[in-house]
């Protein structure tokens, strides 16, 4: 790390054009991500994932390392998204080098603010998963692995190019995880570092009270990725139960270890689903959009065990919750929308019936007022009389 920057101390009172962005992002690794600055109760709140952001930062240096402040221009930023796989993928890095900045200029490396041109937002995936999908996947993870015999090795045997089934399960480690993600909602992290048996560093299931802790013991919890505590649904408590029973200390698990990531269920969602945009993600959408379909369940309680705010889950799934509706589709469709309806009371059964009502020719705007009256003329005399 130290040889991708200047290798010099950084200093202050500069010109801020002249700062090199190799300085910026080296503090900014500083500050947030080094191991003994996060000790420091004077640092800033530690990232939750510093490795993820570190691979950012090393793929900004590749680029900008050579560069200053003032090279920062709109052209350069768009150049830079042209480097990258895809436009989202050059967001999330110039978003780190957006915060790099303004680091710097809390710290008074740089004196003014610098402006990082990024691409435009991308649209927000909300595919989900039906039921049928979410059976037709664990179908395919209880299948066994298919064998091809090889050509040139099964050319005698009569077997060359035929597949049987052999005695491996390949996916049957992912069934934990399609379970926990469809019906809890609780995002990747949260369900690979799981587990059953109290641990630091990791979130606590707790199969007795039937209580999941998504948050490690004095974990800190960004303000914009809330992992609430929330009671586990006894259909789901009972399979994790016979989990433990069998062996396992994890709920998602390979080989009796705890994996951190699977590559498997994407490809698995890829080839089942080879026309739909879903990933691994949408299992969350799938929850949330399941929930809100919900009539009974209150939002505010929807929004409480997904973590998620009211807000977003009215913006995002808000279209899904359509049962406060039923009285006007019940309307419409009894053929009772339009008509008059009289109260009980009203018993004298009034109506205007085909005549249509007409105008009482009273309080006209074109009608004379009493002063342009003419007067008759023993009115005249009494009024000259008093």
């Amino acid at each position: 790390m130290i040889e991708r920057t200047s290798g010099q101390p950084i200093q202050r009172h500069r010109k801020t054009d002249d700062v090199p962005l190799a300085d910026v992002l080296s503090h900014y690794i500083t500050e947030q991500i080094d191991i003994e600055a996060a000790d420091d109760k004077s640092c800033r709140k530690p990232l939750s994932r510093p490795q993820e952001v570190l691979t950012y930062i090393l793929h900004l240096i590749d680029w900008w390392g050579d560069k200053t402040v003032g090279d920062i221009t709109r052209a350069n930023c768009r150049t830079y998204t042209g480097t990258c796989k895809t436009p989202t993928a050059a967001r999330n890095r110039l978003e780190y080098l957006r915060r790099a900045l303004n680091i710097a200029l809390e710290d008074r490396i740089i004196d003014r603010v610098v402006v990082v041109t990024l691409p435009p937002k991308p649209k927000r995936r909300t595919d989900f998963f039906e039921r049928d999908d979410v059976a037709k996947m664990i179908r395919a993870c209880r299948a066994q692995r298919l064998y091809t015999h090889n050509e040139k090795k099964s050319e005698n045997t009569g077997h060359a190019g035929t597949q049987v089934r052999t005695t491996s399960y390949p996916r049957r480690h992912l069934i934990p995880y399609i379970l926990l993600a469809t019906y809890t909602g609780t995002r990747s992290s949260r369900m690979f570092t799981a587990s059953f048996i109290k641990k630091e560093g990791r979130p606590w299931i707790d199969l007795e009270r039937g209580v999941y802790h998504r948050t490690a013991p004095g974990e800190e919890v960004a303000k914009n990725k809330q992992a609430p505590s929330f009671k586990i649904p006894k259909r789901l408590l009972q399979y994790m139960r016979r989990w433990y029973k069998a062996g396992r200390r994890y709920p998602i698990e390979f080989n009796g270890e705890p994996i951190e990531n699977s590559r498997a269920l994407s490809r698995l969602i890829k080839e089942l689903f080879p026309d739909r945009k879903l990933v691994p993600h949408s299992f969350r959408h799938t929850a949330a959009t399941w929930m809100m379909r919900e009539s009974e369940l209150a939002i505010n309680d929807i929004a409480g065990f997904l973590g998620m705010s009211m807000e977003m889950l009215d913006r995002v799934y808000g279209h899904h919750r359509t049962h406060h509706q039923q009285g006007i589709a019940d309307a419409i469709s009894t053929g009772g929308i339009g008509k008059i309806k009289k109260d009980k009371g009203d018993t004298d059964n009034f109506s205007y019936g085909k005549k249509q009502p007409e105008e009482t020719g009273r309080n006209k705007s074109e009608q004379a007022k009493p002063s342009q009256i003419k007067m008759s003329v023993r009115s005249q005399k009494i009024r000259k009389a008093a």
